[in-house]
């Protein structure tokens, strides 16, 4: 008698077994989503609570066989935070999976060597990072520079352009925190063997997005520094056409085409009228415009032009200047 009632209970067992096995692999390898699916888990969410989220959006029919997954075959994994998207017909099992192995959907975005502030704003807004507002009140926030550029006015020059990857749903603050710092991160790579300075990292930085602004020939940047470290020296008008333009856009007045009459604008920017640097840098610099004002070009020259072929013409003096503006206009007619 003892013997069948082993024998049942053996038979009922394998019977639990297996009636438990398929339940458990119905619930998490067979898909249960219907369409594609974006999901936000937030930073410091409980295990517990993600597998609700889950089964909330339709991604996990057991939050039990999810928690049974973890503790078995999670391998002592945490789960991550982050934006992720699920595809339709994703099984439980991936999504879980997905999550463990921190798979959260990125971007990337390349900002320009020459990019203002409001051009960068413009592309992540674009991306869904933030509002315009938003980025105008951090671009306006120099807490994070208070070591390297304490008087800077903005963080205009501080957003280093580069190519950047970001996970999905990261906030703009968190963006201008990582620009700023990759751009304290290459001022220390390129000031590391630097001359000594011969301005403050202000002053270099706006000398820099000058000379960003007006070439992208790398033999020509420390040589357009040099000129303007000789203007400034000798105490004469810098009168750089990019910084009218920049005084142009920041007043909503820009329209695509600078005029003699721009030169007579009432703005600190405009270096037509105002001796000196402008107040701040008028985009982004690149590394080589960075090196380039930091290590500018001993030269005699004062001046320099476009020239009808490309590239610059430089000048000792104004009469050899007047003469490079004249041939430039040939060339245009």
């Amino acid at each position: 008698m003892w013997k069948r009632l082993l024998l049942l209970a053996f038979v009922l067992g394998v019977v639990a077994a297996t009636v438990a096995g398929a339940w458990f692999h119905s619930a998490l390898w067979r898909p249960v989503s219907t369409g594609a699916i974006d999901m936000e888990i937030a930073q410091g969410s409980s295990a517990r609570s993600i597998l609700g989220q889950l089964e909330d959006h339709g991604l996990l029919s057991s939050v039990f066989a999810g928690r049974v997954y973890l503790r078995v075959l999670g391998r002592g994994r945490a789960l991550h935070y982050g934006h992720f998207s699920f595809p339709a017909q994703s099984r439980p099992v991936d999504v879980l999976e997905k999550i463990l192995n921190g798979r959260i959907e990125m971007f990337s975005v390349t900002l320009v060597e020459g990019s203002d502030s409001e051009t960068v704003a413009h592309q992540f807004v674009a991306l869904g990072v933030g509002s315009h507002d938003e980025w105008l009140n951090l671009v306006g926030n120099v807490g994070g520079l208070a070591h390297i550029a304490p008087d800077a006015p903005s963080l205009e020059g501080f957003l280093f352009p580069d190519t950047y990857r970001f996970a999905v749903g990261i906030s703009a603050e968190e963006v201008v925190r990582h620009l700023v710092e990759r751009f304290i991160a290459v001022w220390r790579e390129e000031n590391f063997d630097a001359p000594e300075p011969w301005g403050s990292p202000l002053d270099i930085v706006t000398l820099a997005s000058l000379v960003e602004a007006e070439t992208s020939i790398a033999s020509e940047r420390a040589r357009v520094a040099g000129v303007y470290l000789n203007r400034l020296r000798r105490g004469m008008l810098l009168q750089c056409d990019p910084t009218v333009v920049y005084a142009l856009k920041r007043r909503g007045e820009w329209r695509g085409r600078l005029l003699r009459i721009h030169w007579e604008i009432d703005d600190p920017f405009n270096t037509y009228r105002n001796p000196g640097l402008p107040p701040g840098p008028i985009n982004s610099p690149g590394r080589a415009a960075l090196a380039a004002a930091l290590r500018p070009e001993e030269t005699p020259f004062l001046y320099f032009v476009a020239q009808p072929g490309g590239g610059h013409a430089f000048s000792r003096t104004l009469a050899e200047h007047n003469r490079a503006v004249a041939r430039l206009r040939a060339a245009r007619r």
